[in-house]
């Protein structure tokens, strides 16, 4: 290059104060140089797509729109090239030193006055941020209107601007290069792993595509010879890749209708590094005095320190974006207890200085925190329509919103409808106090609540149990923050938050009219009279004041016909009124019907001048025997034994025509086919095919137990599958290991397939084969025995001592019983013949016969505890059980081989969960809690501890039901009881 093409320029005096002070400042935050260069490329490409969209010629010198970022340890120097506008000479000149921008005594101001240097991009002059780093820049452009020209300087007051004739750094087509050449102590810019980290927190969301030249460094040991002998060496390979930085799109600047939910978990993880999607996201575009667009994201979990004090000030929650540009992040645009919260916010509005100190004076900006805060509380109320999703929110936040409540007074009234509580009447489920208030007593007037430890610690406390008596709802604060923020809920839609605790509380809630009283026992005059409209039609029912205290109900005349007069004020029909059985819709109709009528009969009592109590002693006593059936043994589960075995197994059988089921046609009447849905699979015969609308009329066939038959009508053709094989085929007689293995293997097929009822028949074939055995002298049996101490009868295992012409049988417990009652015991086979038990006992428990699963599974236990345990321990074939026990239906034919003392233990504690669950469902509290204890004194693996566990805390929730449930309605028939055999009177 000859010097004489060479044009050397002075900077104009403010640029050159500007470079000055960039030079010689002690600024730590040099790494904004990168990002403040980006942003110029960016804009650069703004500008000729600009010009393209009016003149696409403008394009064709080079049409893709990229930046490219390139360091280079050779020389020392970072380089940031763009295919954008590019300038001319007379450009570079003007932009780059001579022209007197307004916004370079701005920022001289700004930072004089406080504020941060990185904010230098906002007053147009960041490029000359590179000198942060650099000692020389050199600036290489090409524009469609010049040739390609070089500016270059060392910040020293002067310039360089020369037509690049030699193209030392290529021929760019259109576009401009920034090399920035490094000072010596700055050489971390110029490892590619620190500029990626850079563009990935500066520049991910660009618009044009951001390159960087990437560096792989791979070392291999290599052997060398040095001296004659073989040496070890490392070698370092270096080779270099281009890879896209900017991956993730600004999603905020698109429509919300196309955004999919991949894309929002995709910028949620980078935004937040949660391996977890996101629970919810707000996508935010306002218009009006500010105009900004945002995404604000709730994550599923909350941060393990969520309620460090000394992080929650410093939590970064929100980062701003200008022009796509990452600015900050800050820490105060939403209030502490939202900190939770992640999220963008992008607006061209943004002032030219933001320091933290002038943050709260800033009006744009508090316009924005506005903004987003209500745009927070929408997406909470969004979740909140959502059941599940708002679930997990509150496992998650909820001591968040409460921790609201108690600092943040501007929010109090938004964040309190979010609350959510367990109650007395929300079981498992969380109630808000819209609802609570939406479903209080008639008259009531406070929002009842009670602090505990637990919820199980709040429902026990005795401060409640008069108000759940009474029918009140109480809710359960038993978080820590709940005490400190309740003493900022004083009242709530016009209701006071009063404390169960609270000395007035009782007498302030004893204050009901007689109106209110009646409204609240309007439910149950109306079901009385619905339940004793069959037997006293022309009976009307009411609820009247005037009566005795100490009588419950009275008889009275009117021209209509009898009136059955309730005293609304007696605490019997108080419970009534609250128990479940008098419900508009109860499952418990029986009960209901038997306590309506004895309401009925103590009335009539009541106007009888000779009445007999006795009788309404008994009904009381029968009564009480129902209500406490929870605490009750089960005494009807014994199984079947001898010939009634075989009976149960007709029983279950369900006719089928095989002429008409291997039919060639599937969809053809008269056909034998199963409908097999999702849920359940069902033996069925068609009786019509609508061929046009692809459905089918069925006849479901019951077994010979019942004499009825259901139709269904309009089953789709996609349901309709033919019967297996071997359903088709009568049973063919063979020894009990193999006809009971085969019923099985069958049986095991039809369950998988659902159809419950099929599955049921055959174990029940093969239960049966079993039962059907000879019984000779010297077997072992089961029998049953009457325990006249206990009142019960059990299942025992017993010898056969002898046995006469007339089957019946000495047994070693010194009863005779005949061979017919007797259910043989085959050692060897204990394995197959219990699981054919235990599989029956799961069918029958999915078709909800519990009754009959229950007496499946005290079959299997009473083998099991027949089993002798030395055969099991020296048969070294029966050890493989340890591996798999008999739990599950993926045993195959080799249930005599895969037996042993460790399926034994498995299957005693396999029967008694299963058996246990039967019992829960029937009611049987008690004796299902007995169960789970027997299961875990077996000491069964982890996995099925965890299960019985959980079993039983589902127990206990049973039993405390039953007794909050049942045990005032008892309290009350026990008491009427002593007062009709004329005892004390009981408070």
């Amino acid at each position: 290059m000859a010097p004489a093409e060479l044009e050397t320029y002075a900077f104009n005096a403010d640029i050159s104060q500007l470079m000055s002070l960039i030079i010689n400042a002690f600024y730590t935050n040099k790494e904004i140089f990168l990002r403040e260069l980006i942003s110029n490329a960016s804009d650069a490409l703004d500008k000729i797509q600009f010009q393209a969209s009016q003149d696409p010629s403008k394009l064709e010198s080079e049409p893709n729109l990229c930046i490219k970022v390139t360091p280079d340890k050779d020389t020392g120097s970072v380089t940031v090239e763009d295919t954008g506008i590019g300038m001319t000479r007379e450009e570079m000149i003007l932009h780059l030193g001579t022209i007197a921008k307004s916004g370079t005594k701005a920022f001289m101001e700004a930072v004089s006055s406080g504020a941060d240097m990185s904010m230098i991009g906002q007053f147009g002059v960041g490029f000359y941020s590179s000198y942060l780093v650099s000692e020389k820049v050199r600036v290489v452009s090409k524009s469609n209107d010049d040739e390609q020209y070089i500016w270059e300087s060392t910040a020293g007051g002067t310039f360089l601007v020369w037509k690049d004739t030699t193209f030392e750094h290529g021929v760019l087509k259109r576009g401009t290069k920034v090399i920035c050449y490094l000072k010596d102590d700055q050489a971390e810019f110029l490892e590619s792993d620190r500029l990626k980290e850079l563009i990935m927190k500066h520049s991910a969301f660009v618009g044009f595509p951001i390159d960087l030249r990437m560096e792989h460094r791979k070392e291999e040991e290599i052997e060398v010879e040095e001296d004659g002998a073989p040496e070890k060496r490392r070698k370092v390979t270096v080779s270099y890749s281009w890879e896209l930085m900017n991956k993730n799109k600004p999603l905020w600047l698109r429509p919300p209708e196309s955004v999919s939910h991949e894309e929002y978990a995709d910028l949620y993880k980078f935004l937040s590094g949660d391996w977890e999607d996101h629970l919810g996201v707000k996508h935010v575009t306002q218009g009006g005095q500010v105009d900004f667009k945002a995404l604000l994201f709730c994550p599923r979990n909350a941060p393990k320190d969520m309620f460090d004090m000394g992080k929650m000030s410093q939590r970064f929650s929100i980062r701003l974006y200008v022009r796509r540009v990452f600015i900050k992040e800050f820490n105060d645009l939403i209030p502490k207890w939202m900190g939770f919260i992640k999220g963008i916010v992008d607006s061209d509005d943004m002032p030219l200085n933001i320091s933290r100190e002038m943050l709260q004076q800033n009006a744009i900006l508090k316009h924005i925190k506005t903004g987003l805060q209500k745009n927070i509380f929408s997406m909470f109320q969004e979740l909140s329509q959502d059941k599940e999703r708002f679930k997990s929110f509150q496992e998650a936040f909820s001591q968040c919103l409460k921790l609201g409540v108690y600092e943040d007074h501007a929010n109090r009234e938004q964040i309190i409808p979010l609350l959510r509580y367990h109650s007395s009447k929300s079981g498992e489920e969380l109630v808000g106090l819209d609802e609570y208030v939406g479903r209080m007593k008639p008259g009531q007037r406070h929002i009842l609540y009670i602090t505990g430890r637990t919820k199980r610690d709040a429902a026990r406390s005795p401060y409640i149990e008069g108000l759940k008596r009474d029918g009140f709802e109480v809710l359960y604060m038993t978080d820590p923050v709940d005490e400190y923020a309740v003493q900022f809920l004083k009242e709530y839609r016009g209701y006071e938050v009063l404390s169960c605790m609270s000395m007035d509380a009782a007498r302030l809630l004893d204050h009901r009219s007689e109106q209110d009283l009646k409204a609240e026992l309007e439910p149950l005059r109306r079901r009385v009279a619905e339940l004793l409209r069959p037997t006293v039609p022309s009976l009307s029912v009411s609820l009247a004041s005037g009566i005795p205290a100490d009588c419950c109900a009275r008889l009275a005349e009117s021209q209509e016909g009898p009136v059955l007069e309730l005293n609304f004020k007696h605490s019997l029909l108080k419970e009534l009124g609250k128990h479940s059985s008098f419900a508009e819709v109860s499952r418990q109709d029986d009960l209901a019907a038997d306590l309506g009528r004895l309401l009925y009969d103590l009335a009539a009592l009541e106007s009888d001048p000779d009445p007999k109590w006795s009788s309404a002693c008994e009904k009381c006593q029968e009564l009480l025997q129902a209500l406490n059936i929870g605490d009750s043994e089960a005494a009807d589960e014994l199984p079947a034994l001898g010939t009634l075995v075989s009976e149960e197994g007709e029983a279950e059988k369900i006719e089928i025509s095989p002429a008409k089921a291997a039919d060639e046609a599937l969809l053809s009447c008269g056909r034998c086919v199963r409908i097999a849905r999702p849920d359940r699979a069902r033996r069925a015969m068609i009786t019509f095919v609508d061929e046009d609308a692809k459905t089918v009329d069925v006849l479901y066939p019951k077994p010979r137990s019942s004499s009825q038959e259901e139709e269904e009508e309009g089953v789709p053709i996609k349901y309709v599958q033919s019967l297996e094989g071997f359903e088709l085929l009568s049973p063919v007689e063979d020894t009990v290991f193999k006809f009971g293995s085969a019923a099985k293997e069958n049986g095991n097929l039809l369950f998988t397939m659902k159809d419950f009822e099929a599955a049921a028949e055959f174990y029940s074939s093969g239960i049966a084969k079993f039962a059907s055995r000879n019984i000779q002298r010297g077997d072992q049996v089961l029998v049953r025995q009457v325990d006249s101490e206990k009142a019960k009868t059990t299942l025992i295992q017993s010898t056969v001592l002898s046995l006469d012409a007339e089957g019946l049988c000495e047994l070693s417990n010194g009863c005779e019983v005949p061979a017919t009652e007797l259910l043989p015991i085959c050692q060897e086979l204990l394995p197959l013949h219990t699981s054919l038990y235990m599989n029956r006992a799961r069918c029958r428990q999915n078709l909800g016969r519990h009754k009959e699963a229950s007496q499946d599974l005290t079959a299997v236990l009473g083998l099991w505890s027949a089993a002798d345990k030395r055969l099991l321990q020296a048969d070294p074939e029966m050890k493989e059980a340890e591996e798999k026990g008999l739990t599950v239906f993926s045993m195959s034919l080799r249930d005599r081989m895969t037996s042993g003392l460790a399926a034994r233990i498995e299957g005693l504690y396999t029967a008694e969960y299963l058996r246990s669950r039967s019992r829960l469902a029937r009611g049987l509290a008690r004796a299902a809690s007995q169960d789970v204890k027997d299961a875990l004194a077996r000491n069964p693996p982890a996995a099925t501890v965890k299960q019985l566990k959980q079993l039983k805390a589902e127990v206990q929730a049973a039993q405390e039901k039953q007794r909050q449930l049942n045990g005032p309605l008892a309290k009350e028939l026990a008491k009427l009881v002593i007062s009709l055999r004329g005892g004390p009177e009981i408070s």
